[in-house]
């Protein structure tokens, strides 16, 4: 057992502790409570000399003077409004009143709850009290400035805590920072609570942030407000505004009725990714969506780091024929040519605009896609064998339909065979799927050197990943220098796949025979396949080995009689090897694993709308690292600290001195946030709300993993009595004890 923990406090401290008043709760601000003699209260606040107004002094402007009092009464813990105001003919202020924000008499309610009435009483938080605290400024004659005339400081009602100053009206007045990270925040898919949980983290504390989570959330409201049933103006506008300033950037939109339909956008990092990752593209239209069921269709490629990367973007409205025949026009007009293989799922309305646009590029179907669906269409299976392993149906569909060396005759019996063994051969999908294995099946399009690699469901960040090919050199398994060759010409994650083969080549393949005959030499090359899997042989003539000739140019490479074989690497390297080649030929090194295809500048450009608004975002991040810096270099030390702060609020001095404060209002804040106008016309209306194919309410068709996740989510009944899930203990059964 664990042993009991010692405490150094008693239990008749704890209870001191607890009965104690400043422990149960904050202590009041500091103020002197004097009673009239008919028994009102009135408090007067107790602030330092250096804050407290004093009648008669010249406090300058008349936000000089405002600013003054607002301090004053943040010490003394109470909130503050204008109010009235003289002024002369001429238009000047002649006097000002300041008071406290508890002034004035509470607004009468009438309700009777006899007559109906569909108008709520509204709650207010804010309590008017008569408070008469206040101050009055006048103009000096001839000049800009103002003395205190009058000032009250005795209130009717108690002060603020200390400890509760932060929730004051003032404390809470959200800042550009905080606004600023609510809008990121919004941007990347984060609430306003969760928002404000982040930042009150970041700033140690929630007394540390001006707002509450309520303010965080009005702010969200407001610039939803703000972009309301303008939706979907602002955005063809802030994208024809990126056209006109960004080079490369490319964009089309469709309206119906006035309402926006369709929008495509490419930019010019995509455009480059297309022209050096054209090989495969596959889209796909995507159900995580928007308020408006508006389907995100992404075209993605394959880059030289085996992962996927954009290469244009769509939003459509529905998924009919003629929404994607619009979309690969547009796809068309701005890269001007096909992909070698477009992949996609099995949307009929995709084939078909595919079949009437692409002139050549093979239409091949998404494996991914089809695997999901296998689980729920073996569920009637019935297998008639008896050796263990063979009922693995899973195991054995994998093996035939992955193998990309297996030949279109075998892959048809091994079919036929798995169909038998299950009872499948009358199920209408499995036929229509074998009727269609052209279109998916690796075997009949195997011609196609990287479409294993288009499977990927991975982000691309290329970035990263060509650092990390220029910084780290890979570690060399052998003293082969095509090895050497091999990492400098292809990027790490290619190079990897490359060594392998060579390792192979080196310690699993042996020259078994050499004949020549002529000008021809026929060579047989035997490997050993101890870690190689079944199926990755089948279907060869000369199984474990490899016939090739050379005709005196040792650059040219094996030709041989299968064209499967080529995919083979290991002999080929093993032929390099034996032919004393020290470099990869040029011919067979594809550009598209090359290192350094994409230019380093390319990627580095976030240019939204003109050069200027970069050079202010640099110089932002710049100040804001400049001070986190100090800070880190200061660390602990308190003193240090004091003194980066008083320089900093001397340089904040100096700033306010040269810029005049200019009060902002709320759409011209979100405006420089969202980085586009409110427009003056709305010419292009939001879209509807869609709904999804082939469901007729708003709520799209879930699969059967779908449901059965969200089944194993709910809580299930259990009985007492025997522990079954299938009923409780009151349609038990079994007696119960």
């Amino acid at each position: 057992m664990e042993p009991e923990r010692e405490y150094d406090i008693s239990d008749e401290d704890i209870n001191k502790i607890q009965n104690d008043d400043d422990y149960n709760s904050p202590k009041a601000t500091a103020t002197r409570k004097n009673e009239t003699s008919g028994g009102s209260l009135y408090y007067t606040p107790i602030v330092d000399k250096l804050f407290l107004p004093v009648i008669g002094h010249n406090y300058g402007t008349l936000d000089q003077c405002e600013e003054m009092y607002r301090l004053y009464a943040y010490h003394a813990c109470f909130d503050i409004r204008k109010a009235g105001q003289k002024t002369a003919k001429s238009g000047l202020v002649k006097q000002k009143y300041y008071l406290c924000n508890k002034a004035g008499t509470p607004k009468e309610v009438y309700f009777d709850t006899l007559q109906e009435t569909k108008k709520p009483i509204r709650k207010s938080n804010m309590e008017c009290t008569g408070c008469r605290a206040k101050v009055r400024f006048d103009r000096v004659y001839g000049t800009d400035t103002f003395v205190l005339a009058d000032f009250e400081e005795q209130h009717n009602h108690e002060l603020l805590p200390i400890e509760y100053r932060n929730l004051s009206k003032k404390e809470r007045q959200m800042r550009y920072a905080e606004k600023l990270f609510v809008y990121h925040s919004t941007v990347s898919n984060i609430g306003p609570t969760k928002a404000y949980e982040i930042y009150s983290n970041m700033k140690g504390s929630e007394k540390n942030v001006h707002g509450t989570v309520i303010d965080f959330k009005n702010w969200k409201r407001d610039l939803n407000v703000f972009i309301n049933a303008t939706d979907s103006q602002m955005l063809v506008n802030k994208m024809e505004e990126r056209k006109k300033y960004v080079p490369g950037f490319s964009f089309e939109y469709k309206l119906e009725k006035s309402q926006l339909h369709s929008i495509f956008w490419v930019n010019e990092v995509a455009k480059c990714n297309y022209k050096e990752f054209s090989d495969v593209i596959s889209f796909d239209a995507t159900y995580r969506t928007n308020r408006y069921n508006l389907k995100f269709v992404p075209f993605t490629g394959i880059d030289n780091h085996r992962r996927c990367v954009t290469v244009a973007a769509a939003m459509i409205r529905d998924e009919i024929a003629e929404s994607y025949k619009w979309l690969l026009n547009c796809f068309m007009k701005t890269f001007g040519k096909e992909p070698n293989m477009i992949v996609t799922d099995q949307d009929k309305s995709m084939a078909i605009a595919i079949k009437e646009v692409f002139k050549t590029a093979k239409h091949r179907l998404c494996m991914w896609h089809i695997m999901r669906k296998v689980p729920s269409k073996i569920q009637e299976a019935n297998p008639n064998i008896e050796d263990k392993q063979e009922k693995d149906f899973k195991k054995r569909f994998d093996k035939i339909v992955w193998n990309m060396y297996i030949e279109p005759t075998v892959f048809e019996e091994k079919w036929e065979k798995l169909m038998d063994d299950f009872s499948l051969k009358n199920d209408s999908w499995f036929k229509y799927m074998f009727d269609i294995r052209s279109s998916w099946i690796p075997a009949y399009f195997i011609e196609n050197e990287i479409f294993e690699s288009a499977m990927l469901k991975q982000r691309s960040k290329q970035e990263s990943l060509d650092v990390q090919t220029i910084k780290k050199n890979p570690k060399l398994l052998t003293l082969l220098r095509i090895e050497k060759h091999a990492s400098k010409v292809y990027t790490n994650t290619i190079f990897l796949i490359i060594q392998q083969e060579i390792v192979a080549a080196l310690y699993n393949c042996s020259l078994d025979k050499m004949d020549k005959e002529e000008y021809t030499e026929i060579f047989v090359v035997k490997e050993k396949l101890e870690k190689r899997k079944e199926c990755s042989n089948e279907g060869k003539k000369n199984e474990g080995s490899n016939e090739g000739s050379n005709e005196g140019k040792k650059d040219e490479g094996s030709s041989m009689e299968d064209k499967r074989e080529c995919l083979n690497e290991e002999k080929e390297f093993f032929k390099y090897k034996n032919d004393n080649i020290d470099e990869i030929p040029e011919k067979y090194i594809m550009r598209h694993w090359r290192r350094d295809i994409i230019p380093p500048e390319l990627r580095s450009r976030r240019n939204r709308y003109g050069n200027e608004n970069i050079a202010v975002q640099n110089s932002i991040n710049e100040i804001t690292s400049v001070v986190d810096d100090c800070v880190e270099l200061i660390g602990q030390d308190e003193t240090m600290l004091q003194v980066l702060l008083e320089k900093v609020k001397m340089v904040k001095k100096e700033v306010e001195a040269q810029v005049p404060k200019q009060f902002k209002k709320k759409d011209v804040v979100i405006q420089e946030m969202v980085g586009v106008s409110k427009p003056n016309s709305l010419d292009i209306q939001n879209s509807p709300v869609g709904r999804y194919k082939g469901c007729e309410k708003d709520k799209r068709l879930m699969s059967e993993k779908e449901k059965g996740i969200l089944e194993s989510k709910k809580r299930k009944i259990t009985c007492s009595n025997c522990g079954s899930h299938e009923h409780n203990c009151r349609g038990c059964d079994k007696d119960k004890r």
